[in-house]
């Protein structure tokens, strides 16, 4: 496989916001209020394909690997981040603007400061600052404040306005809501989805019968309080999540299903590889896992599973890149990013994530309940386990109201601990413990523990989890990108078209014509019907013919456009291209005494004659894949162009 481009290869993004904006696929909300940073609108295309995105994603996860989908609440209480570690974890570093008070998220603008550095032909940079540079580009999103501050006075690094920048600080990244009409209990908006799958875990484990390994998912809302939001719906606010929480034995990650998937070559760039400053490879994600660069066969099989499905969209430049350990998430054990190529530069997508046991486990703590699953050994085992005896009604008359909490501080200690108290009580009888938010003395009297051999035919343990994170409108705009081109010269097309009446100006000819060459399951509108003329809509057999399309598509399942305007013909497939379109019916003056359409493929604009009767099936076969437009070329008369 040929090494990947650094950007987007004949790409204009202003033609291509252009297209975006006239045709009105996304746009900034609230716009004639002046908009809001980071918050977008999708319109009628961009609604239809968020919507078959969504459709394709729970086909290839929630219905392949027969998931449990959830749907949890966006509005969260504070005590949930707490345990989870965000409200002091999920951060961002900050500077301002000493003077203009402009607020920068500060590893994007030194990335961006740096590209304009190096990009600089005025500068007068030697070999070695140019390496640095280089490095520092590398880097920035794993940096910590006090590099960062080292860095900006290293290279004494101004605002946009050359500006001194303030002390750079964390700042989190949840939105905070009062709930309740006194506002005494705070909450936030969710930032993931992660923790509603999470603590529906016992009932989900329970709707699975007990069984191990299964997975929850959800689709939905997510909201973050971004510093700087831009590059359209790659940073924003608010968004779409798709999230899958695998729970899976911590001792156990092996995978039944990992052969489908052990040959497939990806680009991979470990954390190994980005720290010696190397490029991507690409392996066989068997050996990745053989040889220790992913941690176990699920985790390698999610990502091979989401490279499969971003592949069926259309995707062409995607690489995984490992998490450096200064840039792992609080809960994260391993994580990779799917990252796709934009004409911003590389953007994570999709996180693949090892959570381990971190959630499950602190919220059982912290809520005194256990999020367990029992795991029944094929025999019998002899295990050595320490035994805690609990004189409760010592207990009970002692710490009265603290009891409860001091039963379970002595449930919760690992056997090392356990053993560790013993050994004080019985050189000292007593032994101070933190329970309940306070000390508290426990005596000898009170409980003792003592190694002991039992035979048991179990175990309970808390699942690990792993965590494929899809961002919704990050893969779509990327793939909007990466699927765009122009088509340059219609001259040829528009020219054969004319021939059949329509009529074409000039200025018309060897227009840009842009086209979005999504594959059919994920566009728009599957076909756009095109009567020849405003002659040929009116046409009482054309309307009885539309009528019976209508009913025969919509059952079918076929998304369709009907574009009955009076331009030429090459002009309506303009329009179709523009938004996606994968195909085109044309009826013309000889399409009632023919019984026959020519259809027409969008990138190709190769066209071929289909019977009447013929379409629909035609049209669900090629929208499902389940025939190629070669092979349709090969059963169906094709039209001379």
């Amino acid at each position: 496989m040929a090494a990947l481009p650094d950007e987007l290869p004949d790409f204009n993004r202003g033609e291509f916001e252009d297209t975006c904006k006239r045709r009105f696929l996304y746009g900034l909300g609230f716009e004639c209020y002046g908009g809001v940073g980071g918050i977008y609108d999708f319109g009628p295309v961009g609604c239809q394909i968020k919507a078959n995105f969504i459709n394709l994603w729970r086909q290839h996860f929630v219905l392949e690997e027969n998931m449990l989908e959830v749907d949890t609440t966006c509005l969260t209480p504070e005590e949930v981040f707490i345990t989870s570690g965000h409200t002091k974890k999920f951060t961002d570093v900050m500077v301002q603007d000493s003077v203009t008070k402009d607020l920068f998220r500060l590893d994007k603008y030194l990335e961006e400061w740096t590209t304009k550095k190096l990009n600089d032909k005025k500068a007068k940079l030697t070999d070695e600052e140019r390496t640095a540079l280089k490095h520092l580009k590398a880097d920035v999103e794993s940096m910590t404040i006090p590099e960062y501050k080292e860095i900006i006075a290293k290279w004494q690094i101004k605002s946009p306005a050359n500006n001194e920048l303030t002390e750079p600080k964390d700042f989190n990244l949840m939105f905070p809501t009062p709930i309740g009409p006194a506002g005494d209990r705070l909450g936030y908006l969710r930032p993931e989805l992660a923790q509603g799958i999470m603590l529906n875990f016992k009932r989900l484990l329970e709707f699975n019968g007990g069984r191990m390994p299964f997975a929850g998912a959800a689709i939905g809302s997510a909201f973050r309080n971004e510093i700087a939001p831009r590059n359209n719906l790659i940073r924003v606010r608010e968004f779409t999540l798709a999230e899958v929480e695998h729970f899976v034995n911590p001792d156990d990650k092996s995978c039944p299903k990992f052969d489908s998937v052990s040959d497939m070559e990806v680009c991979l760039w470990p954390k190994g590889l980005q720290e010696e400053k190397k490029e991507p490879v690409m392996m066989k994600l068997g050996t990745a896992v053989k040889d220790g660069i992913i941690d176990n066969e699920t985790l390698a099989y999610f990502m091979g599973r989401v490279k499969l499905f971003v592949a069926s969209l259309g995707t062409k430049y995607v690489r995984f890149r490992q998490h450096r350990c200064n840039e792992m998430a609080h809960y994260a054990a391993d994580c990779w990013d799917l990252e796709c190529l934009s004409s911003f530069g590389w953007v994570e997508c999709v996180g693949i994530a090892d959570r381990s046991c971190f959630d499950l486990t602190a919220h059982g703590k912290e809520r005194n309940t256990d999020f367990v699953a029992y795991e029944k050994f094929p025999e019998p085992k002899k295990v050595e386990v320490v035994d805690r005896a609990v004189v409760k009604k010592v207990v009970n008359t002692t710490f009265k109201a603290d009891s409860q909490k001091v039963m379970k501080y002595f449930e919760d200690l690992t056997d090392e601990e356990a053993l560790k108290m013993e050994d004080e009580l019985a050189a000292n009888g007593k032994v101070v413990i933190t329970a309940a938010d306070k000390e508290l003395t426990v005596t000898r009297d009170m409980v003792s523990f003592k190694k002991v051999t039992k035979s048991v035919d179990g175990r309970s343990y808390v699942p690990g989890v792993i965590e494929p994170s899809f961002g919704v409108g990050r893969l779509i705009y990327t793939l909007l990108e990466q699927t765009y081109w122009v088509r340059r010269d219609e001259k040829k097309e528009e020219e054969a078209d004319d021939k059949k009446g329509g009529k074409k100006s000039k200025e018309d000819k060897n227009e840009k014509r842009a086209v979005f060459s999504l594959p059919a399951r994920l566009a728009p509108y599957k076909v756009s019907i095109m009567p020849l003329s405003p002659t040929v809509f009116r046409e009482k057999w054309c309307q009885d013919l539309i009528a019976r399309w209508r009913t025969e598509f919509s059952s079918m399942g076929i998304s369709y456009k009907i574009d009955d305007g009076s331009q030429a013909i090459g002009k309506k497939y303009a329009r179709a291209d523009e938004i996606g379109v994968p195909f085109d019916i044309t009826i013309d003056q000889q399409t009632e005494s023919e019984q026959q359409v020519t259809l027409r493929e969008r990138d190709s604009t190769q066209q071929i004659y289909v019977s009447i009767d013929d379409a629909a099936k035609v049209l669900a076969d090629l929208s499902s894949d389940r025939l190629t437009w070669e092979d349709a070329m090969k059963q169906y008369k094709v039209k001379e162009q």
